[in-house]
């Protein structure tokens, strides 16, 4: 009788580890299957700008054009024209944000910028300020930066100590998502 209860129970003990078996193949079948995900490439955008035809870098100092001012030329205006050039598709949902800062200058020099009122470089000195950005755009859109370097009323030739004057401004491009 002993023997017969031993036959069963390692006959069980057979079965569930057959069983255990069957149960670990078909979840290792499982575990195993590949599905195709059809996933795309992700490339990284490099956010440059040109600066009148120059390529720069986002947060670069960009010398701007010389002016040459007296006490009968206290004021000029020099536009500059900025593109991004970010190498994203024309589809791509993300837009740009170009601001030009002015970099202090020594008196008796002040130096504006501002961004032009329909292809036009404002007339006002008052539409000039420390610094001006672009409305959000698509890459490669050119848009176009209008400097004004003046001298302070009173300022003599000999104040000024040469007649070229350079001045520089920080060019940063911010990148945002449109709607």
């Amino acid at each position: 009788m002993k023997s017969l209860r031993a036959l069963k129970a390692a006959g069980l003990i057979l079965a569930a580890v057959v069983l255990g078996l069957m149960t670990v193949q078909g979840s290792y079948a499982l575990w195993n299957a590949a599905a195709p995900s059809n996933a795309g490439t992700i490339q990284a955008a490099d956010f440059q700008v040109t600066f009148d035809g120059v390529a720069r870098t986002a947060g670069q100092d960009v010398p701007l054009p010389a002016v040459t001012l007296s006490a009968t030329k206290s004021s000029t205006v020099t536009a500059v024209r900025v593109a991004g050039t970010a190498n994203v598709t024309p589809d791509s949902p993300f837009l740009s944000i170009t601001t030009m800062t002015v970099n202090p200058v020594a008196s008796p020099l002040v130096v504006g910028v501002a961004t032009t009122v329909n292809g036009v470089c404002p007339a006002q000195a008052t539409a000039y300020k420390t610094s001006a950005a672009t409305l959000p755009q698509k890459a490669n859109v050119e848009q176009v930066f209008c400097f004004r370097t003046a001298l302070i009323a009173g300022t003599t030739n000999q104040m000024l100590g040469g007649p070229a004057i350079g001045t520089s401004a920080t060019l940063d491009v911010t990148q945002v998502a449109s709607k």
